[in-house]
């Protein structure tokens, strides 16, 4: 696999959790529409989360989570064959930044090129000036959920969820799933019913 795709495979199933403050959300609804007027959905039949021929396993998990999270709230699944008011498209991202500092200067010994690092075998022999950089690359995923009217084919709604990858998302991809997905619907104007 190439890092795209990897990165890709790690937004899809690492979404979101573990970090004490949660993920930033931010949700968009469009002008003049009154989302308590529709009344069922569906899923769009191949969401931006299947590269494939086959529904992933996080298609299946964003289903059933934001199915939960729309029928608490008085939607309907529509019949089959029936035509919903409303799609229900995912997509997923990931991209790098680059964060740290660099200091100096530095004295030690060890091998490199005798430039950019706390340790270098350089100019001035094996103790010398050098520089301390403390750099990292952190990946950023987010989880975007679409809800789309059917009656015109635009966006009536949309939520996205951003967190730095970590760990825990790797190692528990469903319950990040849950957790984004969870923290997504907390902003969406249909309040969920007791």
């Amino acid at each position: 696999m190439n890092r795209v795709k990897v990165l890709a495979w790690c937004a899809a199933t690492a979404l979101l959790t573990a970090c004490t403050t949660g993920p930033v959300v931010r949700t968009r609804v469009a002008e003049q529409v009154n989302l308590a007027s529709f009344h069922t959905f569906a899923f769009v039949p191949k969401p931006g989360t299947d590269t494939g021929p086959y529904k992933s396993l996080t298609t299946q998990q964003l289903e059933k989570d934001v199915g939960e999270e729309l029928q608490s709230r008085g939607y309907v699944p529509a019949a089959p064959g029936e035509k919903a008011d409303l799609l229900v498209n995912f997509t997923e991202g990931a991209h790098d930044r680059v964060v740290g500092m660099a200091a100096g200067p530095a004295f030690g010994m060890g091998w490199g090129p005798g430039w950019g690092g706390a340790y270098r075998w350089g100019p001035w022999g094996p103790w010398g000036p050098g520089y301390y950089s403390d750099v990292q690359t952190v990946t950023t995923v987010s989880l975007s959920i679409d809800l789309i009217n059917q009656a015109d084919n635009s966006v009536a709604w949309s939520g996205t969820a951003s967190s730095d990858l970590t760990r825990h998302m790797l190692d528990h991809p469903a319950e990040s799933i849950d957790v984004a997905t969870h923290q997504i619907f907390l902003h969406f104007p249909v309040a969920a019913r007791q």
